[in-house]
């Protein structure tokens, strides 16, 4: 933002101005405080993040802690419902994948998680849109709010950590399935099916928490462009109309709240993991 030609008192002085001079800029640059030096200006707002005032939208006018707690909600619906859709696709195709004894079965479902993961999430996002929202008219291109309207772009942010996932999932179950205890239940009678259902799931889904758990807080700002391509009114479209619009106040606001988002589901993550390893041993 400060490498670019267009610093936050210009873009601002262009919007409520239309044509400003230097002068008139220079103005608004010193009475937003933009003209003192960057690490002033960083604990002038870390001064305020500890008041709880994040300052005034530079766009909106409104008060950004108003514009974020409006925005989040609509996101962590779409991660939330994202993640039940990740969670259940996992166990699934992974269970089949492990059930499934033909080869060459196993190797397409290899290839299509390689490429699920090579694809980027926006173009998923508007292929998605484009066949069922322009061709065939099944989704709403704008104002995807509630639930429904956040289930297409909760299933194109699934996409990539569901074929992450998988190949993951599948190899806890094979290493489960080689461990002491699957041989005894084996012997003791019980079929495949049941050894799967009740043991080699539950201990497989363990193997993963941890990190999948990461990858809630991931989705947060992997909803960033997800959101803008659906229209979607939540914290990533915020993030990037803020950076278009220059809007440092919200700017500063939006990848903190995303960091500590992230930074907040990391420690779960390792708590849980922790408990998890505690427990085996």
């Amino acid at each position: 933002m400060r490498v670019s030609k267009v610093d936050p008192a210009t873009a601002y002085a262009k919007r409520a101005i239309g044509n400003p001079t230097e002068l008139q800029i220079e103005n608004i640059r010193s009475s937003m405080g933009f003209d003192k030096p960057l690490l002033v200006q960083y604990f002038s707002w870390l001064k305020g993040l500890f008041q709880m005032d994040l300052g005034k939208s530079l766009v909106s006018g409104y008060s950004v802690w108003d514009e974020i707690w409006k925005a989040f909600p609509k996101t962590l619906l779409i991660v939330g419902i994202s993640s039940i859709i990740q969670f259940i696709s996992i166990i699934v195709i992974g269970s089949l994948m492990f059930i499934l004894k033909n080869k060459l079965i196993r190797r397409l479902f290899k290839v299509l998680c390689i490429v699920g993961i090579s694809v980027p999430s926006f173009y998923i996002s508007t292929l998605f849109l484009d066949i069922f929202g322009v061709k065939y008219n099944l989704i709403s291109v704008t104002n995807n709010i509630g639930f429904k309207g956040s289930i297409p772009p909760a299933i194109c942010l699934a996409v990539f950590i569901i074929c992450f996932y998988v190949p993951l999932f599948y190899n806890g179950l094979i290493k489960e399935s080689n461990e002491d205890y699957s041989m005894y239940l084996r012997c003791q009678g019980l079929s495949e099916f049941k050894i799967l259902i009740n043991h080699l799931i539950p201990n497989g889904i363990l193997g993963i928490i941890p990190s999948f758990l990461q990858s809630i807080g991931l989705s947060i700002a992997g909803a960033t462009v997800i959101e803008r391509v659906f229209s979607v009114p939540g914290f990533g479209y915020l993030i990037v109309n803020s950076v278009i619009e220059r809007d440092a106040p919200m700017i500063h606001s939006t990848v903190f709240f995303l960091a500590f988002f992230i930074a907040l589901m990391n420690i779960i993550a390792d708590i849980i993991n922790e408990r998890i390893e505690g427990e085996r041993s």
